[in-house]
């Protein structure tokens, strides 16, 4: 969640060694807890404690602190890692201490509330973490083909380093405002290059001496006061991430680029889409990180839609369209939206509206209280001209030391100077829309390699950016070096009466369809078509192409239970769903005027749920177009096969006794109350027959058990179809980012290997658990012979080195054709491997599960178990808002 703009972006910065020319940000808030505290900042100062602590017990020499120190915040987790290294002794231990204490000097917020010790210096160097050698795994299957990557290599300085020291202050410094004014005078000795946080001092060159002890007098009183510092390791530059990001968040400062969320906009070169009020501002996503290569910056270009009408214009146009609904309509329509404020450049989400506060109310401004009518004028500049108008409040929330929870602050907006971000489901919806924006948005390669270099080339040509990357030992390579990567071989698809063909170079075999039948086919005997009065040609024309098209794919079918309805109010297809459907009905078919979330929702929660029953849903107007209608019908049939149990087609997987898995999740955006873990695994040999289960929980309830229990339940239902238990399980998990691989790896997969145990005592599978991760900025490109111009990487390119992470097993997979635009490929990391798997074998398996999605004759980007197992938790937690009946699960009836 973006932050609330308050005073202590200004101190972050200045914590971090950043200084902008920016006007400090004061934007009203209002805290929910009644203070702070005197608490602020102790987390801090107590990790240094912990850590003089630690040394002692490992010989080295400091002073014992009498007093009883109370764990929290940082230090809390500095001694669970010290807990965790007893038995390996006090080396790793301190190694692992010192990493937690550079993070630490990043981070820290608030100045300590609580005074340090008269300190006893210790010249002892703390042993130096170990590098641990790269990981690497490479496959050998498919023929070789020459890429480029978006990734840019940051060369160090050899004999360069990060070099952390303590600073104690005798008598100790209460103001944090002061200890810099110390550090400011001393410059001759710590020079202009590096950050301090008022305890931790980083540098990217030694001191002469490991212990540095500077008389001098307090810079705003006069009185004596001693620093000592303190040496305690020295870091190897490529092992700093999260300082280089922090560094080219500076740099993207220094080029004049607007921060919003994690990515920088240039406003300057804003397009503008006239006709439909919008704004497309182009920029750049950046990453550092150390991989197998070396230490690079993976850089990818980004835009941001911003609309030209503010929140007050969209508040205006509710009230118009729906004076009778308005605040419900405003409220569901304004919930969970990203505004964005040109005043201050920060983007905050809606979380509520304040309908009984205006502009004219106050808050607590310093010692006083203040309007937000005047404090617009005073801080901005701006003239709030409606003072009746709802405010909006954004929730932001902060870690507080000493305290569980973070606390919150309500961060109150002015409709009126508050623009709209993103697209509306309108906008989506409209095919004009989306193609006047495409203009902008979709790049293609060419583009995106220019826009690369060009990037490069403002860093290195600006002297303040230049100078700051030299001034830590830092070079941003302009050239992309080529790498080596491989395209696996073409799939070939089976269908119904052992026919094959093959998926060809671009993963199509949508011609073949309606050319051959199902794998494995349902004949529907008794089924329900349910429509309006209205709509009684449409549902004609739907029979009729129903008829003739199962001939094709091999299904026999029936005349349908047509009900028709005199009005199109939901509860009215409900009644009739509720009387009509017999035990006996196999699917039904529902025909609706219009599109209606609130109809589609009802239906599909009484059908999942309340009365289990494969359903299908129609909009009336696809249906009316005659040059497409018989395709469409056909997508349809084929969707209510796999709804009833079916199979479309199939890839050769030759592994035996073994059940395929994927996992997804859905959060709510908007109101953030539950969310859904989806699991699907394969139940048939030749992974065609899915079980599927969702399970709802709220924000506070534990992620693993109802996924557990899902798991527990997919075993039982392979030994009830296959009459044992699988031998091997490979699970798919998707959803998961970078900060949450350990937990994945820590937590959930004990969990997993419990449920094992308790589906049957003794029962250990061989689990092989990879990482799916979709949401990611590499982007991969094929350079097209002697003219120098790049293209998209054909389907079934992978990539399993240099620019992979150094200390993890992992490879990125190009599964799907893009003829517009630059393809996305996909990040696969292996937490567990069980069966020792080659990496060929996981490559590829993972490419032809990406063929196995029943919705798309073609490669998905995602291996199908995790497609199914996103549709499945989006259709929860969208619409049906409840677990589906057990009768379903071994159905695809989310499709």
């Amino acid at each position: 969640m973006d932050r609330a703009e308050t005073s202590e972006s200004v101190s972050d910065q200045a914590e971090s060694g950043y200084q902008t020319g920016s006007t400090p940000n004061t934007q009203p808030t209002q805290s929910s807890h009644s203070s702070a505290g005197a608490s602020h900042g102790r987390g801090r100062a107590m990790l240094v404690d912990r850590v003089k602590e630690r040394q002692q017990n490992s010989g080295i020499v400091q002073e014992q602190h009498s007093q009883k120190t109370t764990v929290i915040g940082r230090a809390r987790f500095v001694q669970m890692i010290m807990d965790r290294s007893e038995q390996q002794g006090s080396k790793d231990a301190t190694a692992e201490v010192t990493a937690r204490m550079q993070t630490a000097s990043l981070e820290q917020k608030e100045p300590p509330g609580k005074p340090q010790s008269k300190p006893t210096p210790s010249a002892v160097e703390l042993p130096k973490a170990l590098p641990t050698e790269p990981v690497v795994r490479m496959g050998t299957s498919g023929t070789s083909t020459k890429l480029l990557c978006n990734f840019m290599e940051l060369r160090c300085e050899p004999n360069r380093g990060m070099f952390l020291y303590t600073v104690d202050f005798d008598p100790v410094l209460e103001s944090k405002k002061e200890r810099y004014k110390c550090l400011e005078e001393n410059v001759h000795i710590f020079g202009k290059t590096h950050t301090f946080d008022g305890t931790l001092l980083m540098m990217p060159q030694a001191l002469p001496q490991k212990l540095t002890v500077i008389d001098m007098k307090r810079p705003l009183e006069g009185s004596p006061v001693r620093l000592t510092v303190t040496f305690r390791a020295q870091k190897r530059m490529s092992e700093n991430v999260m300082f280089y990001n922090k560094l080219f968040r500076r740099i993207m400062g220094i080029l004049q680029l607007t921060e919003i969320g994690r990515k920088n906009f240039d406003p300057t070169q804003a397009r503008i889409v006239p006709q439909h009020k919008l704004e497309v501002w182009p920029g750049y996503v950046t990453a550092v990180n150390e991989f197998e290569g070396g230490l690079m910056l993976n850089l990818d270009i980004t835009h941001r839609v911003l609309m030209q009408t503010t929140v007050y214009d969209h508040i205006k146009m509710t009230a118009l369209a729906s004076p009778n609904q308005f605040r419900d309509n405003l409220l569901k329509s304004l919930l969970g939206v990203v505004v964005f404020t040109r005043y201050n450049k920060k983007t905050y989400r809606i979380d509520d509206v304040c309908f009984d506060t205006n502009p004219m109310s106050t808050f607590k401004y310093g010692d006083r209280d203040i309007t937000y009518v005047e404090y617009y004028k005073r801080q901005y500049g701006i003239d709030v001209l409606d003072h009746n108008q709802p405010l909006l409040l954004h929730r932001a929330e902060r870690r507080v030391a000493g305290k569980e929870q973070p606390e919150q602050q309500l961060v109150c907006l002015v409709p009126e100077i508050c623009y709209l971000t993103g697209l509306t489901d309108e906008m989506r919806s409209d095919f004009k829309v989306m193609r006047d924006i495409a203009t902008y948005t979709r790049v293609s390669p060419n583009q995106r390699m220019a826009s690369m270099e060009q990037f490069c080339k403002n860093v290195n040509s600006n002297e303040k950016a230049r100078t700051l990357l030299a001034s830590w030992g830092l070079e941003l390579k302009t050239q992309i070096r080529p790498v080596i990567g491989r395209t696996l071989p073409n799939e070939t698809i089976r269908f119904g009466n052992d026919a094959t063909t093959s998926a060809g170079p671009m993963a199509d075999f949508n011609n073949q369809i309606t050319n051959n039948h199902m794998l494995r086919v349902v004949n529907i005997t008794n089924w329900m078509l349910v429509h309006t009065s209205r709509d009684t040609r449409a549902a004609t024309t739907f029979v009729d192409c129903v008829n003739r098209n199962c001939r094709l794919v091999g299904i026999n079918i029936s005349p349908p239970q047509r009900e028709m309805l005199q009005q199109d109010s939901t509860q009215s297809y409900v009644q009739l769903l509720r009387s009509r459907v017999r035990p006996e009905t196999q699917i039904v078919v529902i025909i609706f005027p219009t599109a209606r979330e609130d109809r589609y929702a009802a239906v599909k929660r009484l059908c999942c749920s309340e009365l289990p029953v494969p359903s299908q849903v129609i909009n009336a107007r696809t249906l009316m177009n005659d040059k497409k209608v018989r395709a469409i019908v056909l997508k349809i049939i084929l969707q209510m096969n796999c709804k009833l149990g079916g199979s479309l087609w199939g890839v050769n997987i030759p592994l035996s006794d073994t059940m395929i898995c994927g996992i997804d999740t859905y959060h709510e955006t908007k109101r953030q109350n539950a969310s859904v873990a989806a699991f699907v695994g394969s139940l048939s040999p030749d992974f065609t027959q899915w079980y599927s289960r969702a399970t709802i929980q709220s924000c506070k309830e534990e992620f693993m058990n109802g996924l557990c229990a899902s798991f527990e339940k997919t075993l039982f239902a392979y030994r009830g179809r296959n009459s044992h238990l699988p031998q091997r399980v490979i699970i798919f998990r998707d959803g998961v980012s970078d900060s949450q691989i350990r937990m994945c790896e820590e937590y959930e997969l004990p969990q997993l290997l419990a449920a094992c145990e308790a589906v049957q005592p003794g029962y250990k599978p061989k689990i092989t658990f990879i990482i799916v991760q979709k949401r990611i900025i590499t982007r991969m490109f094929s350079m097209n012979g002697a003219d120098g111009s790049f293209g998209n990487p054909p389907p079934g390119t992978v990539l399993d080195h240099t620019v992979t992470r150094r200390y993890l097993y992992d490879f990125f997979l190009v599964s799907q054709s893009v003829r517009q635009g630059t393809v996305s490929p996909t990040h696969f990391v292996i937490l567990r491997d069980d069966s020792s798997f080659s990496p060929d074998i996981l490559q590829r398996l993972a490419y032809k599960m990406c063929y196995m999605y029943y919705n798309w004759p073609g490669t998905v980007r995602v291996p199908a178990c995790c497609q199914y197992a996103h549709k499945l938790a989006y259709l929860v937690g969208q619409s049906v808002k409840r677990q589906p009946s057990e009768s379903l699960c071994d159905k695809l009836f989310y499709l």
